[in-house]
């Protein structure tokens, strides 16, 4: 008895292995065999030139605007400021109507010590 409930288990893994080398097999003949076109009346397209391509207009970005980062005129640096400076620099800015950023009033600064 335990023998025939065995080899039924051993008859039904070969005929899982059989299958999973014809699926293997099909695949790669399949992606072996050159592309046709699945649908029928349907002409596959074909690479256009320049003059046949419809002009594209590109729409404006939306989101955010680029920033100092990205442009090539800024160049990012490391300072070290006392806290406390650094504290009440960035809550006077806040408080002012002109709403100038940090960069801003350090760019300045350089600047006008340059001149000196």
């Amino acid at each position: 008895m335990k023998a025939n409930k065995f080899s039924n288990i051993a008859a039904a893994a070969q005929k899982t292995t059989a299958a999973t080398a014809d699926k293997k097999s099909n695949t790669n003949e399949a992606n072996n065999s050159p592309k046709t076109n699945i649908m029928p009346g349907v002409k596959a397209q074909t690479s256009q030139t320049a003059a046949d391509k419809p002009e594209v207009t590109t729409l404006p970005k939306t989101g955010r605007p680029a920033g100092k980062r990205s442009n090539a005129g800024f160049k990012q640096v490391t300072a070290y400021i006392d806290i406390e400076t650094y504290r009440k620099t960035k809550i006077r800015l806040f408080e002012e109507d002109n709403k100038e950023e940090f960069s801003q009033l350090v760019d300045k600064l350089l600047k006008n010590w340059l001149k000196q």
